[in-house]
């Protein structure tokens, strides 16, 4: 009786061995299909289909974002005469990095388009329209100074042409959500912001951020940015106002070192809290201790 016991103990604790092999390999398999469709989702996304498992539906909504767009100024043009190796090597290098400027300040990545990045802010994160146009803008400053390196790698490659960008922003509602058939959706945003935002960066100079009326009125207090240009764009039947973008004013802006920190360091700085000279003055002592270890 022990020994019939004892062969049916060890069939089940072989059968569940075996049923936790099979479930660990699916797990590994779902790890693996998730990491390979992870890419073609926006990452904000794809978090919240994670986090939610699934359960909460990503249907169209009415709401106010954020809209950024940026290209390449005459990129099509000095793109035709390069071969499509070298086209494919630089667009990789330039849209990887706007990338994880996009992911530093958490906004949505919607789409490139060759040259051109679409960005929002407010869905489906949302917090509020100010923080959503802050970060937004800032987030075109930082891209607008990455560009100086994407220039030396131009030239580095050979070219002579120059190499610039245009961006622009706008703020209003969009109607954001999934776009499409069963078989093949798009998450995305439509509306006039999404339109404002692409004539804004055509119609701006080379490596310079227009950004629309409404967009400044939520930054104002923290951007410095031009009086008021009088725009007529495309599309639009009726004049638009529209500021380039100077820079953050460190008087009352909270600013970050978003480059690339490297393992073991890890800096931010409240310029509303501590000034320069303190800054630089913790930062010497702080080397010069480690000068002494």
């Amino acid at each position: 009786m022990n020994e019939i016991v004892k062969t049916e103990t060890a069939e089940t604790d072989g059968e569940m061995k075996i049923g936790n092999s099979f479930s660990e390999m699916k797990i590994e398999e779902l790890k693996y299909v998730m990491e390979r469709i992870r890419p073609y989702l926006p990452s904000q996304l794809f978090e919240k289909i994670i986090r939610e498992k699934g359960e909460s539906e990503i249907g169209i909504r009415r709401m106010r974002l954020t809209v950024f767009f940026s290209h390449l100024k005459n990129f099509s043009y000095i793109s035709s005469r390069l071969e499509g190796e070298e086209v494919a090597e630089f667009l990789n290098f330039y849209l990887n990095a706007m990338s994880r400027i996009v992911s530093r300040w958490n906004g949505t990545l919607d789409k490139f388009m060759g040259d051109s990045v679409m960005v929002f802010f407010g869905d489906p994160e949302w917090t509020s329209d100010e923080d959503h146009a802050l970060r937004c803008v800032l987030m075109a400053i930082e891209m607008r100074e990455k560009m100086k390196e994407f220039r030396k790698k131009w030239y580095d490659m050979g070219y002579q042409e120059p190499l610039a960008s245009q961006m622009g922003i706008a703020t209003g509602y969009c109607t954001a959500g999934n776009f499409g058939s069963p078989e093949r959706m798009n998450y995305t945003a439509i509306g006039t912001p999404v339109n404002l935002a692409s004539r804004l960066a055509m119609a701006v100079d080379t490596d310079e951020i227009f950004i629309s009326h409404e967009t400044w009125g939520y930054v104002k207090e923290k951007i410095v940015c031009t009086p008021p240009e009088k725009l007529h764009l495309k599309g639009f039947d009726h004049e638009l106002l529209a500021h380039r973008v100077l820079y953050a004013n460190e008087e009352k802006s909270i600013i970050l070192f978003m480059k690339d920190e490297p393992k073991g360091l890890s800096v931010k700085i409240d310029s509303s809290k501590i000034s320069k000279e303190e800054v630089i003055s913790i930062i010497d002592e702080l080397y010069s201790k480690s000068e002494q270890e």
